[in-house]
């Protein structure tokens, strides 16, 4: 197969690993910096047989990305064990009890052995797994083990006394009597099951293979013996097999594990072997690390050669995979290569160093790619003493190495080299103050535009965190040239910015966001004037070449116009339908309506946005105006016709806070306040109405099984709080996520309460929003000939929101129809005027707001509001 144009020309070995794997002497070759190549480190004279040096701090407890995976899966399949037990709940129990019945064909004295089998191992196999580790001094995994039990019992418990009790065969019990055993024959149950599998996935890292692969044997075998025994429910019995994954997992991501990566002295092994005469082998501190790229070394061979060796293993194949996942849900066209092992990965990095060195691009120099026993590998370039870019002061941080930096780029552009991964802890900075390109895990070969252009933009973002975006694009005009660094246009936006990158943008805009409301009580926001770099780059560019505007590159796979389609395409399919079959009965009842008391429920859609209005004004910290607010509250009442729970109207409306500038924990405070308010005012209206109306709560009896819920819920609070507050990840996350979080919203809740005008409007709002809604259902009766008091109008309506409220579907619909009919109907208004009124009021405060509401939509994205 022919080679490329441009493309370096390696025989075979040297494609697999890397430039010169085999011993080769007397060849005096240096680069064109000066710089060793393989060909004089890898073979050459060794030191006599003495053993390398290697320092390494002890082995640090880590988060594995193959416990998330584990706990995605486990979590996926517990949503589906509780979606088959209670969506099907009927089918569910009339397969298990055709099961149960099979099993109880069998032969009792089969069934009584198997039974006191699977009893025996249940007893033993734990005690017995729990004093090996013990007695081997395992103390670390012991203390995984026993929070993992504790809380795949509590979630077992949990899940068979809510979700799976009502799918159980009714005669399920019943061929528990009489039945012989060790010990009763319901054990070992569910919860005990979930206990054990939660105990097995949390001491797995501890394990070796075998021993892994041993006790899931047993603890899948006691629950499928158990299930064949009849003692079991066979839903029962895999719900307690995912709760163990799903808890287990749990508890490794919050407490940690050990690492899944070769030890320091196989990587030194793996050196030695290859051929590299290894004098000195020490891990480099932790802010040189990278998160999900191996481990690095400082190597020094016995010739007195720096080298950095990147160890690979399988922990890296775990977050690859979570990258690629994520992009591929995200972007169109991702490019991301396959799956590869870390020996393939390793191999993969060095060719790209091979190449992008032929470009003319200063990189890292490339020495070897190896394998290391235990499935890691490790890649070796020349060069121990440089420091990234990113690690840089300011002060050294200077417009010609950015401009240098640049220029490297600029070559392997040239020749279609994507980098993937450009930022700036990926270019190294040697003692001589010049920049090297390095970490070319997921360069791409004859990249498209789109990969190059989001290199690009990458690099201009991270570098503008650092020194500006005036800077920083002056540096890269003169590195790239005006025509190359407008190419970039199109992919200055956030999607184009994945993982670091995308974070520490977010976090540069935020601490702006910040000081902007530093030293102020009181300011007036902009809608949409929230501090962005992107857009700033993006003039900042235009401006430097002089190039016209250009729209952003299509790169989302999902879009605003995409996701509602598929929402109005559900609306219609399941909730707008039925609704149609109504629709005669209202269009006969406007034919003897009043027409002018039916206009006079036009404006009623009109003033309820403008009361949404004034309550979001009153729960803002800060001065909006009045007009962009209202056109966001109706963009927001048509995302809560499509989601249940006003989920889409409160994303939106928190959308829009942040767009102005507001700190992400005030403006969540401020829309929760928004649905609390809302709750109150429903709960204070009602109050009143039923009051005046003469109704008595006393006559109203929910059936709620508050004992059911009360404990479970408990327990797992209580769970859910010990593993936050006893294990450091969890305290971590309290100290850097919960508490600023919590410290903001009570900062915003603290200036709302202070403000008396604020009070006064949200006020207004809250108790203007339903008041309004009643006085259009009582145009609507009048119009179509019903007559009945306001005050109970108002009770019937507000009885009927609050039981609207409780229906998991986009404003009641359908839910709050049947409570109004049912309400007025009692009251004593004729059936046929009752429900004309109620499906003419709903049309035209309900469904006008569809189409106004997505007009508004498409007017604030344009905007920039949202």
């Amino acid at each position: 197969m022919g080679r490329r144009p441009g493309e370096p020309d390696l025989c075979p070995k040297e494609r697999a690993h890397g430039p010169s794997s085999q011993p080769r002497r007397g060849r005096d070759m240096t680069d064109r910096h000066g710089m060793l190549l393989s060909s004089d480190i890898v073979g050459a004279t060794g030191t006599g047989g003495a053993a390398p040096t290697v320092h390494a701090p002890p082995p640090r407890d880590v988060r594995r990305a193959a416990d998330l995976l584990r706990l995605l899966v486990s979590l996926a399949a517990l949503a589906l064990t509780v979606l088959v037990a209670v969506a099907t709940r009927d089918f569910a129990r009339r397969a298990q009890q055709g099961l149960l019945t099979a099993a109880t064909a069998l032969p009792p004295d089969l069934r009584d052995a198997l039974l006191g089998t699977v009893q025996a191992v249940a007893m033993l196999a734990p005690l017995a797994a729990l004093a090996v580790l013990v007695v081997r001094r395992r103390f670390d995994a012991v203390s995984r083990v026993l929070p993992a039990a504790a809380l795949g019992a509590a979630v077992g418990w949990t899940l068979t006394r809510l979700a799976l009790a009502e799918s159980r065969p009714e005669l399920w019990p019943e061929v528990l009597v009489g039945r012989g055993g060790l010990v009763h024959a319901g054990w070992p149950s569910a919860v005990y099951l979930a206990a054990c599998a939660s105990a097995v996935v949390a001491a797995g890292p501890w394990l070796a293979r075998p021993w892994r692969r041993a006790l899931w044997a047993l603890t899948v075998g006691c629950a499928a013996f158990g299930a064949l025994a009849a003692s079991l429910v066979p839903l029962d019995a895999f719900g307690a097999l995912v709760v163990g994954g799903t808890a287990g997992s749990a508890v490794l991501l919050m407490a940690g594990g050990p690492p899944d990566r070769p030890p320091a002295q196989a990587v030194a092994d793996a050196l030695v072997a290859c051929g590299i005469p290894l004098a000195t082998l020490r891990e480099l501190p932790v802010d040189r690390q990278l998160p999900g790229e191996g481990v690095l070394y400082g190597a020094e061979t016995a010739e007195g050669a720096q080298l950095t060796v990147r160890a690979l293993a399988a922990e890296d194949r775990g977050r690859d995979l979570f990258h690629r996942l994520a992009r591929r849900v995200l972007l169109r066209h991702p490019a991301d290569p396959g799956e590869q092992t870390p020996l393939g990965a390793a191999e993969h990095e060095l060719l790209m160093l091979v190449f992008a060195a032929r470009t003319g691009a200063r990189v890292a120099d490339p020495v070897i790619a190896y394998p290391v026993a235990g499935g890691g590998a490790v890649v070796v370039t020349v060069g121990s003493d440089a420091r990234p870019l990113s690690a840089l002061p300011d002060e050294e941080l200077t417009d010609t190495l950015l401009g240098e930096a640049w220029a490297a780029v600029a070559r392997i552009q040239e020749h279609r080299l994507a980098h993937r991964a450009l930022r700036p802890e990926h270019i190294l900075v040697s003692a001589d103050g010049g920049p090297r390109l390095t970490a070319f895990a997921r360069a791409q070969l004859n990249a498209p535009p789109e990969t190059l252009g989001s290199d690009l933009a990458e690099l201009l973002a991270t570098t503008a965190v650092r020194v500006g975006p005036a800077r920083a694009t002056a540096c890269a005009l003169a590195g790239l040239g005006p025509e190359r660094l407008a190419t970039a246009l199109p992919y200055l936006q956030p999607l184009a910015l994945l993982g670091p990158a995308r974070r520490e943008v977010a976090r540069y805009d935020q601490a702006r966001a910040r000081e902007a409301t530093t030293g102020t009580r009181r300011r007036t926001l902009r809608p949409g004037g929230r501090p962005n770099l992107m857009h700033d780059l993006a003039e900042e560019v235009r401006g430097a070449c002089d190039a016209p505007a250009a729209k952003p590159a299509p790169l989302a796979r999902f879009t605003w116009k995409s996701v509602l389609g598929l929402a109005g395409a559900f609306l219609v399919l399941h909730l707008v339908l039925p609704q149609l079959a109504n629709a005669p009965a209202a269009l006969r009842a406007l034919r003897d309506a009043n027409w002018w008391w039916l206009l006079a429920v036009v404006p009623v859609t009109f003033l309820s946005q403008g009361f949404s209005t004034c309550l979001q004004l009153g729960t803002i910290p800060g001065r909006l105006p009045f007009r962009a607010t209202y056109q966001v509250q109706f963009a927001s009442s048509f995302l809560n016709r499509i989601t249940p729970g006003n989920v889409g109207g409160m994303a939106l409306n928190l959308r829009y806070l942040q767009k102005t500038g507001i700190e992400t924990g005030a403006a969540t405070a401020s829309v929760g306040l928004q649905s609390l308010a809302g709750a109150v005012s429903n709960v204070v209206v009602a109050t009143v109405f039923f009051a005046a109306a003469g109704q008595r709560h006393g006559g109203v009896h929910l059936d709620l099984p508050v004992g059911k819920y009360t404990l479970p819920a408990i327990v797992l609070v209580l769970a859910a709080g010990g593993l936050l507050g006893l294990t450091p990840p969890g305290r971590r996350f309290l100290r850097e996520k919960v508490w600023p979080f919590l410290r903001a919203a009570g900062t915003t809740l603290t200036g709302i309460a202070a403000d008396p005008a604020k009070l006064a409007l949200g006020v207004v709002g809250m108790l203007g929003l339903p008041v309004i809604q009643i006085i259009g259902l009582a145009l609507s009766l009048h119009a179509l000939g019903g007559d009945l008091p306001f005050v109970q109008l108002g009770a019937a309506y507000m009885a009927a929101r609050l039981l609207a409220n409780a229906a998991p579907v986009p404003g009641g619909l359908g839910a709050l129809e049947a409570g109004l009919i049912a309400g007025l109907t009692a009251l004593g208004v004729p059936a046929g005027p009752a429900t004309s009124a109620v499906l003419v009021y709903r049309l035209l405060t309900f469904w006008l707001n569809v189409p106004l509401g997505a007009t508004a939509l498409g007017f604030v994205q344009r905007r920039g509001y949202v």
